[in-house]
């Protein structure tokens, strides 16, 4: 059955058309089933011990022109196989009706020409030279040498019968080609209509996500807004308590300085409160007035340093250091005595990090004198800045978020170390 198949389909390519498919495959056909009728007559001629020269002679090239014709059509060439297989099968009946089965009506087969040339060729010009030659072909040979009887042969109406079903089987082939093109156009129109239909779908998910997005965007954004909001006042309110130390330690000039200092950040704290995203220069700026107001309430005793290393062109969350400063601040260094003083690294590399380093008293000892005044301090703070770094993990898809580790010397607390992992923007 496979080598059937593989028969049936020779001539058929990837870029082969239905109509071309279909021609090819009943070519095969037509060519086996008339290679299998002249093996059949060789072998039972030659049974009977019937077979002579010519017989013998027109039976070999049957099989001959018959194989020849699968081969084209095995190497493409269609067009030539097709119009070998007409006229040959027009050589065949002539060689039949007047050599080889002479006498016994086998003329009458010549109506399949005509049709042939219907069914594998779409020039008409092809169809009408079929038509014709198969007429005369019947006619021709026995009103030069009379083969049968007038009252058996030669009859007009045959004429008709070539030309009648000649043009039915047109007239059919015409509307089996219409309406396939027909077909063919509903087809496409059909497959326009689902390629219609599924960019539509793909837009529509595509809105959907992006509505999806949007949402969660717009929801993280009102989230920020909100704990930036609640911060801001938070932050203000510490400051007014630090200027408010300095006027009861009637210490008027740092008081001056403070309240100058104190609207810089306020002004830039208000500027940067509606901001996703600051360069990384306004938040070093922003860092070192707020450092700056610190240093006047703990006076000499306290030093800073802010270093950044390939850190330019970036951009930041805005005010999400300041908190950790205000920690190691009140909580590390406040209740340390003799030098303070506190490192601040931003560093980036594949990502942007921010490490906090002070010499304060440590976590253990703040926890006690915390729960020794009831003061819960930075409660409000942590909490909202762990709120905002998980928004923003989740909003930009990346790893955020902060450590804190004990620094000791020798088994003593030495102070402490905050590492942030910051999300980031490259302005160029």
């Amino acid at each position: 059955m496979n080598i059937l198949r593989q028969l049936l389909n020779l001539g058929v390519k990837e870029h082969s058309t239905a109509l071309d498919i279909k021609r090819s495959k009943v070519l095969n056909l037509c060519s086996l089933i008339s290679l299998f009728a002249a093996v059949f007559f060789l072998s039972f001629d030659l049974a009977i011990q019937q077979l002579t020269t010519a017989r013998l002679t027109i039976l070999v090239a049957e099989i001959v022109l018959f194989c020849g014709i699968l081969y084209l059509q095995r190497q493409g060439y269609l067009f030539i196989s097709r119009l070998v297989f007409v006229s040959g099968v027009m050589a065949i009946l002539f060689l039949h009706s007047n050599v080889t089965f002479k006498g016994f009506y086998a003329e009458y087969q010549y109506m399949v020409i005509p049709l042939f040339s219907l069914l594998f060729f779409d020039k008409k010009y092809i169809h009408y030279i079929a038509l014709i030659l198969a007429i005369v072909a019947f006619y021709l040979p026995n009103y030069l040498a009379p083969i049968y009887p007038e009252k058996y042969f030669g009859y007009t109406n045959v004429i008709f019968m070539f030309i009648g079903v000649f043009f039915i089987v047109n007239l059919f082939k015409n509307l089996n080609i219409k309406n396939e093109l027909s077909l063919q156009k509903n087809n496409e129109e059909l497959q326009k209509q689902n390629s219609i239909i599924e960019t539509q779908k793909l837009l529509l998910e595509k809105a959907y996500s992006e509505l999806e997005v949007s949402k969660k965007n717009e929801l993280a954004f009102l989230q920020l807004k909100s704990l930036k909001s609640q911060m801001n006042p938070h932050f203000i309110f510490n400051s007014l308590n630090s200027i408010q130390d300095l006027i009861l330690q009637q210490n008027t000039d740092s008081s001056y300085d403070y309240v100058v200092l104190f609207s810089r950040l306020v002004r830039n704290t208000l500027n940067y409160s509606n901001k996703n995203f600051i360069a990384i220069d306004k938040e070093l700026e922003f860092l070192e007035i707020y450092l700056r107001l610190e240093k006047l309430r703990f006076e000499d005793d306290f030093t800073y340093q802010i270093q950044h290393t390939d850190t330019e062109g970036l951009s930041v969350p805005s005010l999400i250091v300041q908190p950790f400063i205000e920690n190691a601040l009140i909580h590390g260094l406040l209740h340390k005595a003799g030098k303070k003083k506190l490192t601040i690294d931003f560093t980036f590399t594949d990502h942007l990090l921010c490490t906090i380093v002070d010499n304060g008293i440590g976590r253990k000892e703040a926890k006690k004198i915390q729960e020794r005044q009831g003061n819960y301090h930075e409660s409000f703070a942590l909490e909202a800045i762990q709120q905002r770094l998980e928004i923003l993990k989740e909003q930009y898809d990346t790893e955020v978020g902060y450590e804190v580790f004990d620094l000791y010397d020798d088994q003593n607390p030495a102070g402490t170390k905050v590492i942030i992992r910051m999300p980031f923007q490259k302005m160029y």
